[in-house]
């Protein structure tokens, strides 16, 4: 259940980065720049899930 969150959260991360590029083309300074914090946040619960998983696993 841990690893199919983490996958689901990296596909998040890659849907939100993708959104971030149109922002940027369109010059939505304001949408890009919350992006950003969900997108840190997003790779912060990655890395979090990984480590745990990592942990289990050892």
């Amino acid at each position: 259940m841990l690893a199919e969150l983490r996958e689901d959260n990296g596909a998040l991360v890659q849907s939100m980065r993708e959104l971030h590029d149109v922002c940027d083309e369109h010059s939505d300074v304001a949408t890009a720049s919350l992006l950003e914090n969900w997108i840190d946040e997003g790779e912060k619960r990655v890395w979090f899930l990984f480590e745990i998983l990592r942990d289990t696993n050892a």
